[in-house]
């Protein structure tokens, strides 16, 4: 089963991650396929660079860092459903990645853009955007149309669960029901 899971940074889709990998999941981080690509082109030295390329060459990276990826079956690929771009939102799973990675379920992690604005301000690891809270909602609010349109697309369905602060637990566990749920290993 291949489960793809987006959400805009500072919704705190990493946490649920380790969550996930800690109950025996597989996950791939599609970022950091792309990087991958990108470091081997000499196109971006980081993953805050990657946003900033241009259109062509992300398009490309994608392609290559999709390629990669569906080689793996069980896996639950972590990645952003939109990308927030000097020039307008880019869809994380153009058409051509969706063809390659033919995804059994979306997830979009979501959280108050209050939460998100805070945790963005309070993450020293990486060089984030000081968005505005009407910016992070309507990131919010595109990155779920993104989530929509590629369920349309592909006829997998969309959750969406919600990672409040302190309820990390409550969010993966939320997940891993469904997955079992749809893989027929659950309840």
């Amino acid at each position: 089963m291949r489960v793809i899971i987006g959400g805009i940074s500072g919704v705190g889709k990493t946490t649920v991650m380790d969550e996930l990998v800690k109950e025996g999941f597989r996950v791939e981080n599609y970022g950091d396929a792309m990087l991958k690509e990108a470091m081997s082109k000499d196109y971006a030295k980081n993953r805050d660079e990657l946003r900033k390329l241009p259109v062509d060459k992300q398009k490309e990276i994608q392609k290559l860092a999709a390629e990669r990826l569906a080689q793996f079956n069980e896996v639950i690929i972590d990645t952003h459903f939109s990308i927030n771009t000097n020039g307008g939102y880019l869809p994380g799973l153009p058409v051509h990645v969706l063809d390659e990675l033919h995804p059994d379920l979306l997830i979009s992690i979501e959280a108050d853009p209050l939460e998100i604005f805070e945790r963005r301000k309070n993450d020293p690891r990486r060089n984030r955007d000081r968005d505005s809270l009407e910016r992070i909602r309507s990131h919010l609010e595109a990155n779920r149309n993104y989530g929509i349109t590629y369920s349309a697309m592909t006829g997998s369905p969309l959750l969406v669960v919600m990672n409040e602060n302190g309820k990390v637990k409550e969010a993966s566990a939320r997940i891993i029901s469904v997955i079992k749920q749809h893989d027929g290993s659950g309840p």
